[in-house]
């Protein structure tokens, strides 16, 4: 993978971009505008041909489908655009600081790790930041693309 489109998917925290739920550009909300797809007109298939004993079914289908049509309406551009209309972790101040420090991921820095992050990150987020960091400092940011740690580093 490019650097360029790793830098869009992983944040500078080393947290995923990619799966974040409102990330236009991620998995998420491509795969739930995919699946929204497939199932167009299907609520009015079963309203028409079902019994009443479906209504139940027919409600949380309809909820379903108003759910997947505004996860796959993301609109945040990644941690690294002007345009992600803040960040899923409120003070979030690490784009500035890799930005000073010339470097693309908090991993990358010489002062890796710094307390500073104790004042946004929660415990468990504070504990991914930092295995993601020591990942990237010790593989490269391409490397640690392509392992499982790095899927399973951003689950908020």
């Amino acid at each position: 993978m490019e650097r360029k489109e790793l830098l869009e998917n992983i944040a500078p925290c080393s947290l995923m971009c990619y799966t974040c739920g409102g990330y236009k550009k991620g998995a998420i909300c491509k795969l739930a505008g995919e699946l929204s797809g497939y199932l167009e007109g299907m609520y009015e298939f079963y309203e028409k041909h079902s019994g009443p004993e479906q209504k139940s079914y027919l409600e949380r289908f309809q909820i379903f489908q108003e759910e997947l049509t505004r996860m796959g309406e993301a609109g945040c551009g990644g941690c690294r655009n002007g345009e992600h209309n803040g960040c899923s972790i409120r003070g979030c101040f690490l784009l500035e600081c890799v930005k000073e420090h010339e470097v693309d991921f908090c991993g990358e820095c010489p002062e890796f790790p710094c307390d500073k992050v104790h004042s946004i990150f929660e415990e468990e987020v504070y504990l991914q930041w930092l295995e993601g960091g020591k990942r990237i400092r010790e593989a490269g940011a391409e490397q640690f693309w392509g392992t499982p740690a790095c899927s399973s580093l951003c689950r908020i």
